[in-house]
């Protein structure tokens, strides 16, 4: 999209703005179409693609020659082809977030976002405005958006573990617990990474009952330990470090100290909670988590993104301290705290 210090006049900008819903959809429908999984770096005629994809040619081309225009495909005549970022709608991509773009245009998230004015007008979330029950509630009931949720995040997972690793030292870590950490992908992919590691995957426990068959561990079996509690009523003891990854910018204050306070009640003195989110900047600055803030106003019930001042004093309120925030080559810090 056009950014605002452009040359376009003040209408087109908005009007460009107002209209983005049609990316944002367009990539969720390709999705679920599996149109990128039929297309590679060699343009195809729409023709083919769509005969591929069971849908119609027009309509394909309309929707193909819009999402060129901003990078996601190439584009000859009626010929498309996949750039590095179209890439990622497919299936076997690497870094695949075809899950992710499902998912934000899944029933719980639009209608979240429709209610999105009544959010800013009295602070409940838009999935409870919608559906009379937060995204938790409604996901015991709809298996298919719950399934659909957890492989969009795992799949995000995926994309973050090289950064992480690649941006905090774990080595003086003995025994790693992932809070919330359902499926167990952050943990596996850091036992595998670090040879010493013993990990604990804790979570709810049908979450962790489904972890166990769901083939991560392959290789490192011996090393992790499954427990299963909520993160609201306990912490898993006999660790040296605590590590949640997008688990506190779905709670309000009030419950993100009762989770630290849970795990700082278990932490040796020498032992730290790591805690991987976005943080927002204070300055006025383009950011992905000024975007996701709203995901979380919206999709969450208290949920939101923090600056580094708002980290250190909800840290504050748990008995611990802010110890640094480290950056990733990703939109994810590492917020380190320890003991206060």
């Amino acid at each position: 999209m056009t950014p605002p210090n452009t040359p376009h006049p003040p209408d087109a900008v908005m009007m460009q703005m107002i209209l983005g819903q049609g990316v944002t959809f367009a990539l969720g429908a390709l999705a679920r179409l599996e149109v990128a999984d039929h297309m590679s770096l060699e343009l195809q005629p729409v023709e083919l693609l769509a005969t591929k994809s069971k849908v119609l040619p027009d309509t394909l081309y309309r929707v193909l020659r819009m999402l060129a225009s901003i990078g996601v495909f190439t584009q000859d005549g009626r010929n498309f082809g996949l750039t590095p970022i179209g890439e990622l709608l497919r299936k076997d991509a690497p870094r695949s977030l075809r899950n992710m773009a499902i998912m934000m245009t899944d029933p719980w998230n639009v209608h979240a976002y429709m209610n999105l004015n009544g959010s800013i007008r009295d602070g409940r979330d838009g999935v409870t405005h919608a559906f009379g029950k937060n995204a938790w509630e409604l996901f015991k009931e709809d298996a298919a958006q719950l399934h659909q949720f957890q492989l969009a995040m795992t799949d995000f997972t995926v994309i973050l573990l090289d950064p992480l690793i690649e941006a905090y030292d774990f080595s003086s870590i003995h025994r790693l617990a992932d809070v919330g950490g359902g499926h167990g992908t952050l943990i596996a992919g850091l036992l595998k990474r670090q040879p010493k590691l013993q990990g604990v995957l804790f979570d709810l426990p049908e979450v962790v009952e489904s972890a166990k068959s769901a083939g991560l561990f392959a290789g490192v079996e011996d090393r992790i330990q499954y427990q299963a509690g909520s993160f609201l009523e306990s912490a898993p003891a006999g660790c040296d470090a605590w590590i949640m990854k997008h688990i506190i910018h779905d709670w309000d204050d009030e419950t993100c100290r009762t989770i630290l306070t849970n795990i700082r009640k278990q932490m040796p003195a020498n032992g730290k909670v790591l805690l991987f989110e976005m943080v927002v900047p204070d300055t006025n600055e383009p950011s992905p988590a000024k975007m996701m803030d709203i995901q979380m106003l919206s999709g969450t019930d208290g949920g939101r993104e923090r600056t580094a001042s708002e980290f250190g004093t909800l840290l504050e309120s748990a008995g611990l301290k802010l110890e640094r925030i480290i950056p990733t080559k990703s939109p994810m810090s590492v917020i380190e705290g320890r003991l206060g």
